[in-house]
């Protein structure tokens, strides 16, 4: 009975893993499909077939050197606002300086050097008012790079997802039946996402270039005060 019976369990395995087996490879099929074409299928399609994949391509190549120029832009604003925050620095030193002054000539007692002190003071004190904007009109315009950085990488982004795209219709336009792997599907989400990250990032440049404008409004009023009063304001 024992020795009957073995055969029927060792088929039973057996039916077991092939079935396994056949779950298995429809499981391998899902897992094959992707959202990739290969290098290596692009270069079977004929290069006169090529001209939109090169074409979006080249839109690719344009949006990285934004991105490029967008981020050695922000290191210049870096730059910038260090260079406001010193100069604001050197005002409020000098303002401090022009209080003293005052409180000297009080103590002298003289009228002229107390009146001379006092326009001393109030030139100081709208120097240091035009260095305070000045500061801020500087962190505001690296704001608003920085945010046009993002936009520029949500460019890239959109540009990738749309070479991506046309990689795999260009492919599936040749009758190549590897792109029946790719899904397509996911490639359209892919770019709809890219794209509604891109229209957002481009709506944050223009709420911060909105205070940027704003922020360089006040410095210039407040400049022109101060150089028509006979100082500087200006870097």
């Amino acid at each position: 009975m024992i020795q009957a019976s073995r055969p029927r369990v060792l088929g039973g395995v057996l039916a077991a893993l092939l079935l396994g087996g056949g779950c298995s490879s429809s499981h391998s099929h899902k897992k094959a499909e992707t959202a990739k074409v290969e290098d290596s299928w692009m270069a079977r399609v004929p290069a006169d077939q090529m001209d939109d994949v090169r074409q979006a391509q080249l839109v690719v190549n344009t949006a990285q050197e934004k991105e490029n120029r967008a981020k050695v832009s922000v290191e210049d604003g870096k730059r910038e606002l260090k260079v406001a925050k010193e100069q604001q620095k050197a005002t409020e030193a000098r303002q401090k300086a022009a209080e003293a002054a005052l409180s000297a000539a009080k103590e002298g007692g003289q009228a002229d050097d107390i009146n001379l002190a006092q326009d001393g003071l109030a030139q100081s004190n709208m120097e240091i008012a035009a260095a305070k904007a000045r500061t801020t009109l500087s962190e505001k315009t690296l704001t608003t790079r920085e945010s046009i950085e993002k936009a520029r990488a949500s460019e890239v982004k959109v540009a990738e997802a749309e070479l991506a795209q046309t990689r795999f219709l260009t492919l599936q336009r040749t009758g190549d039946v590897r792109a029946q792997q790719v899904d397509g599907d996911e490639l359209a989400r892919n770019l709809e996402k890219a794209r509604a990250e891109a229209r957002k990032a481009e709506d944050q440049v223009d709420a911060n270039l909105s205070e940027q404008q704003q922020a360089q409004a006040t410095w210039k009023e407040l400049d022109a005060q101060t150089q028509a009063y006979g100082g500087s304001g200006g870097p």
